[in-house]
């Protein structure tokens, strides 16, 4: 049993400490590996030393992007790939600019630069250009109007003593008179006093005449009947009164109104019984048989309205009527409240068609030539300035500031920046002007971290 178990035996010695098979490939592939991950390790902790060094990584990264998200532009990247913000895919950044910024020019609108799109994005975003065209705006000048009295036929009866309303022969607004038709009459002691004078005045002569005193001392002491009928008129007393008076030689107590010219009562400011002075109007009359239109034009609209252009007047109220005449006169004020002045025309109105206050459209012809005009929708307006966005040749976008003039909703009139011929951005343009914000505003931080980039040199 001893001898089956001696460990001595040479043979099975052997046998328990031989290698097993591959294990010295094994060995040395492991020390391979081994001294492959120290090399790496050795490497890594090198780039990772050279990494930490002042301003290495600010200028590895600007010279190394290549690419960059165009939704995010502040992340770039050395090769191409997918956004990790929005997972856009990357664009390639031009190479014209420091810093890479996608800019071909600044333009001349503050806080913004000129911006570069592939045809994708411009396809992606439904960019649509246009021309500036020469064109008149408008056939005509489409204003709102209405109808008012013509201020130079407008008469208002008023006496000028004082007295009490004794009676009103026309008590109705908007009633028709003639002239010479009885309006009111008045008391007056005032004027009753005034008319005995002048009946005293004017017997003078004749008792001048029975008189044994000089004519010469008469005439002296009494102005005479001419200046006692002149007080009369200036006392707002009619001729038709002054010719009674004179006839029958009594004065009255009570004096009527006639009406000076045929028309309409616009305003009755008395009743009857009223105590009245030379400062109350008693009633307002208007000739309707000529009226005046009277239209609003803004005041950027003044250009295509002036004095003798034809007008034509059309009101909801008369369906099938037109009314022509030529502008008379554009007021020479501009309202503060609604940044409108008024042009005039007068119109014939003898069937009292046109009443006053009625409102209407009036269309004034253009006699403006043709003008540089680009789509209401190309530009955009800013609380200081306006401008559009100029498309260059291969996908590039220049802001360009200018001056407008004449808008008819369509299309509106450039004054200065822009010319004949030029093509400028109609649609999606608060797209283009968001990015071309958006990286005018990163163009001018990396001038700020940056200065030696934009001059030329590497820190």
């Amino acid at each position: 049993m001893n001898d089956d178990r001696d460990i001595t035996d040479p043979a099975r010695s052997g046998a328990l400490h031989e290698p097993p098979p591959g294990a010295g490939a094994m060995n040395v592939l492991r020390w391979v590996m081994f001294g492959g991950l120290l090399v790496i390790a050795v490497i890594s902790t090198v780039v990772w030393v050279r990494s930490r060094a002042p301003g290495h990584s600010t200028a590895t990264a600007a010279a190394d992007a290549k690419f960059h998200c165009p939704m995010h532009p502040t992340y770039t990247s050395a090769r191409p790939g997918e956004c990790p913000i929005c997972g856009m895919a990357l664009e390639p950044i031009p190479t014209d600019t420091p810093g890479g910024i996608e800019a071909t020019g600044v333009g001349d609108v503050p806080g913004l630069t000129t911006v570069h799109l592939t045809a994708e994005r411009i396809q992606m975003i439904g960019v649509r250009t246009a021309r500036v065209e020469a064109r008149t705006l408008g056939d005509n000048a489409d204003l709102v109007g209405f109808v008012m009295p013509d201020e130079t036929r407008l008469r208002r009866v008023q006496l000028r003593v004082a007295g009490w309303v004794e009676r009103l022969h026309v008590n109705r607004t908007g009633e028709i008179v003639r002239a010479g038709q009885p309006l009111v009459t008045i008391y007056s002691p005032e004027l009753l006093q005034t008319e005995q004078e002048f009946l005293i005045e004017t017997a003078a002569p004749h008792a001048a005449r029975d008189s044994s005193a000089p004519i010469a001392a008469m005439d002296h002491e009494a102005p005479g009947p001419a200046a006692a009928r002149e007080r009369l008129r200036l006392f707002g007393v009619p001729d038709a009164e002054l010719r009674r008076l004179e006839r029958e030689r009594v004065a009255s107590t009570r004096l009527t109104l006639l009406a000076p010219v045929s028309g309409t009562v616009l305003e009755r400011t008395v009743t009857e019984g009223q105590s009245i002075g030379p400062d109350t109007p008693l009633l307002t009359l208007a000739d309707l048989s000529r009226v005046w239109i009277v239209a609003d034009v803004y005041e950027m609209d003044l250009g295509r309205v002036r004095t003798g252009d034809m007008a034509r007047f059309t009101a909801d109220a008369l369906p099938g009527r037109t009314f022509q005449a030529r502008v008379e006169f554009v007021y020479p004020t501009v309202s503060n409240d609604t940044r409108t002045l008024k042009v005039r025309f007068a119109l014939d109105n003898p069937q009292g068609a046109l009443r006053p206050g009625m409102y209407g459209r009036v269309a004034i012809a253009n006699r403006g030539g043709a003008v540089p005009t680009v789509p209401t929708e190309a530009l955009v307006r800013a609380s200081d300035h306006n401008y559009v966005f100029l498309a260059r040749a291969g996908g590039t976008f220049e802001p360009r500031a200018v001056d407008i003039g004449l808008d008819d909703g369509d299309r509106v009139q450039i004054v200065r920046g822009v010319s004949v011929g030029d093509t400028v951005v109609a649609s999606a343009s608060f797209l283009i002007d968001s990015e071309s914000r958006l990286k005018a505003a990163i163009a001018g931080m990396g001038a700020r971290r940056n200065p030696g980039q934009h001059q030329g040199h590497t820190p």
